[in-house]
């Protein structure tokens, strides 16, 4: 729950040219139906966020997170994102949608 109130409140406050991608985010598009357009978008609504991850860094100095963000009924959202400590910046390295109805018949 802590993750979950702290990258909300982050992300209510961060403004959107602050929210950056890296390369692998563009490499992994060639691939997937999202843009940098949609993850911006939807990270700003903050009410449509249903978890939040904390996953763990390779670097010392930020906090990384996966975030599963409800697109409609049937699609989620999912993003992968670096907030460093300076908390001045949002890093967006992946991010792919899914099913929401599969991804509920895998976790049972």
């Amino acid at each position: 729950m802590y993750a979950y109130e702290n990258v909300k409140k982050f992300l209510e406050t961060i403004n959107e040219e602050n929210i950056k991608f890296k390369q692998h985010f563009y490499e992994r598009t060639l691939d997937r139906p999202i843009s940098d357009a949609l993850i911006k978008k939807y990270l700003k609504k903050t009410e449509n966020i249903l978890k939040v991850e904390e996953q763990p860094s390779k670097r010392k100095d930020e906090h990384k997170y996966k975030i599963w963000i409800k697109l409609s009924n049937k699609y989620s959202l999912v993003v992968v994102a670096a907030i460093p400590d300076s908390r001045k910046d949002l890093y967006i390295i992946t991010g792919w949608n899914t099913d929401r109805k599969w991804q509920k018949a895998i976790q049972k």
